[in-house]
């Protein structure tokens, strides 16, 4: 309930399909471009770990729709 004593709406207000828990290894060094830990995309659950920057893009990018590109659910 909301403090007039309305309904809240039930919808979420952040999508899992594009959500990602990234574990950062505290030896990561960001100035030297040295990223290692794991990462999960929240929605199905998949997870890897990475040691790049760019392992950990492409591990998102699988799951990410391309620039432009509609949803389902706006088509």
């Amino acid at each position: 309930m909301v403090a007039n004593g309305t309904t809240a709406a039930t919808s979420p207000i952040h999508i899992p399909a594009g959500m990602f828990v990234i574990h950062l290894r505290s030896d990561s060094d960001l100035s030297r471009q040295h990223l290692v830990g794991r990462v999960e995309h929240v929605m199905s659950g998949d997870s890897e770990p990475f040691v790049s920057i760019h392992a950990l893009l492409a591990f998102m990018g699988r799951y990410t729709a391309p620039p432009g590109a509609v949803s389902p659910a706006h088509e």
